[in-house]
């Protein structure tokens, strides 16, 4: 059953997504039924790799990737309204359960079709409402009578209907989709490097943004790469893009699963890749008290493609008696991966067609004097930096708890960014700030490379949607 607790924050953010006056442009010409054909709650397991896809090589679109247009992107429009945008969030609309019944984006783009996920998965995936949480369970086909859990901290949660649309005219208002395009099939990074990169202004109050791109390791055997939150305006302008996207009822539905007492969103940014060799399978928290999570919502996806990850049931890395189950991501729900929750990319192949497949990474926790320094010291990030726990704290419980939400954020508490380094100055004007993995230097010239917002510039206790729009 749904808790009265989760029913009442829920019903406490739409009225704050009724308040919002979203006025998005979406495109209304994606043809075809939008009703659902998926009944079963568990799926095939003979999921095939998307390096097997029979695709023709598309050579126009692998030459000149930042100039395809399609025709239903020049079509009509209509407007979501604030209206609409709760009903796409509303736990009880006629569409709630309809996984295909999704706000259409303006860009023309089609998700694949909810069938899909059924065929490709090795895990139970009934359809979910808004705000509607459930654990990762293996199906039938993997595990005699299924139900196994695959992880404590693994699941699932229905997003907003709402929620592509918003956040793909988020990624394309940025030009990140184009750049995400040119970067794999033009001007790949070399591993373990990174470059800095600016985008047009979206949900910034007109100011210009920045993006880091990096390329983990060699022991990521893909071209993955990450397009991260190059400072701190450009952290705000993404929650604001989420908080529009109707993620609140995200939130609500963790702290409730996990009797949380707060969260903070803390890290945010894009990944995208074009192929994929054997999976580098990891986790990306542990040891936080079951209170750290990272949150995979699939932006673009490649058609006619397979499972797009690993979920194993593995309690250590080289566990023998580990199991990898596959899945594949869609818009109608987010992946939750908390502590201990292994997990890595599928083994694909998109480059002949020329596109790309991309998610959006949401990092996000309830912070406690026990794990603060820990959950800061993701050592990949360029924001928030390394280590950086000092700036963390002050965003405990920003963005759910004690009737805060997303919606109606107002910011961190005081904070003023500090220069430890004499020579910063110096060291700006050489162009130290922006090169391939300058941690250290931006971490040492917090002011100088303007890393962080200043307090006066911040406007403490000013609502963000006043300053980031």
């Amino acid at each position: 059953m749904f808790s009265s607790r989760r029913a009442a924050s829920l019903r406490r953010r739409l009225v704050a997504v009724a308040l919002l006056s979203l006025l998005l442009a979406v495109g209304c010409a994606m043809a075809g039924d939008t009703t659902s054909t998926c009944s079963n709650e568990s799926g095939a397991s003979d999921a095939t790799s998307c390096a097997a896809e029979g695709v023709k090589n598309v050579n126009d679109d692998k030459t000149n990737p930042t100039t395809e247009t399609t025709a239903a992107a020049a079509t009509a429009t209509t407007t979501v309204t604030a209206e609409m945008a709760a009903e796409a969030s509303s736990w009880s609309s006629p569409d709630a359960k309809n996984p295909d019944a999704l706000v259409p984006s303006n860009d023309g783009y089609q998700p694949p079709p909810y069938d899909t996920v059924l065929e490709h998965s090795d895990f139970l995936m009934p359809p979910l409402r808004p705000g509607e949480l459930k654990m990762l369970r293996f199906n039938e086909n993997f595990y005699d009578g299924g139900k196994y859990i695959a992880q404590n901290y693994a699941a699932r949660i229905g997003l907003p209907k709402h929620a592509m649309a918003v956040l793909r005219k988020y990624a394309s208002d940025l030009g990140a989709l184009d750049e995400m395009k040119r970067t794999h099939y033009h001007d790949p990074l070399e591993p373990n490097s990174g470059r800095f990169f600016k985008s047009p202004p979206a949900y910034s109050g007109g100011r210009e943004l920045k993006w880091y791109i990096q390329r983990p390791g060699k022991h990521y055997d893909s071209d993955l790469h990450w397009f991260g939150c190059g400072d701190e305006w450009t952290h705000e302008s993404f929650l604001r893009a989420m908080a529009d996207a109707g993620l609140d009822a995200v939130l609500d539905a963790i702290a409730d699963e996990f009797d949380l007492d707060g969260l903070t969103i803390q890290g945010v940014g894009f990944l995208s890749a074009t192929y994929g060799g054997e999976s580098f399978m990891h986790w990306d928290w542990s040891n936080t008290g079951g209170r750290a999570f990272n949150i995979l919502i699939p932006l673009e996806q490649v058609p006619g493609s397979g499972p797009e990850l690993y979920v194993s049931d593995r309690e250590v890395e080289d566990d023998p008696e580990g199991v990898d189950g596959e899945i594949k991501l869609h818009p109608s729900y987010g992946l939750l991966l908390g502590d201990d929750s292994f997990h890595g990319t599928h083994e694909c192949d998109h480059r002949p067609t020329g596109k790309i497949r991309a998610s959006v990474s949401i990092y996000l926790a309830d912070l406690t004097p026990e794990n603060v320094k820990i959950v800061s010291s993701d050592p990949t990030a360029i924001f928030p930096l390394p280590h950086s726990y000092k700036w963390l704290w002050t965003q405990r419980g920003r963005h759910w708890g004690d009737g805060r939400s997303m919606a109606d954020d107002i910011g961190r508490i005081s904070w003023q960014p500090v220069d430890f380094w004499d020579d910063c100055a110096k060291l700006a004007a050489d162009g130290e700030c922006e090169v391939s993995n300058a941690h250290e230097t931006r971490n040492n010239c917090q002011v100088t490379c303007k890393v962080f917002i200043p307090d006066e510039e911040y406007q403490l206790g000013v609502p963000r949607s006043k300053i980031f729009y």
